[in-house]
C-alpha cells in the first residue's frame, strides 16, 4: 500500500532537517503519485531557491528508505545551494 501524503510529508521534513536545518519541505505540495510512476511529488525550499521534485517510491517507501532518502535529499540540497545568494 502506498503511504499516505502525509506520511510522505513526515519522512521528507524528518530526513530534509538532518541533511540541513535550512531545508524546508513544502507541506502543500506533497502529492502522491500512482502508477505507472509511482511516487511523490515535492516542493524542497533552500532560501530562496525552490524546486519540484519527484520522489521515486521505492526511494521513499520499502525497507532501507532511510539510507535512500537521505542520498537524494543530500543531492537536491547540493543542487538548490547552487542557486542560492552566497553560491553567485
Amino acid at each position: 500500500m502506498a503511504l499516505t501524503e502525509h506520511e510522505a510529508f513526515t519522512r521528507l521534513r524528518d530526513v530534509a532537517r538532518q541533511v540541513d536545518s535550512a531545508l524546508v519541505v513544502d507541506r502543500g505540495s506533497i502529492h502522491w503519485i500512482e502508477p505507472p510512476y509511482p511516487g511523490v511529488s515535492y516542493n524542497l525550499v533552500l532560501g530562496d531557491a525552490h524546486a519540484l521534485l519527484f520522489l521515486p517510491a521505492g526511494d521513499i517507501e520499502p525497507p532501507g528508505w532511510e539510507d535512500r532518502l537521505r542520498q537524494r535529499l543530500e543531492s537536491a540540497r547540493r543542487y538548490l545551494a547552487g542557486f542560492t545568494p552566497h553560491a553567485r
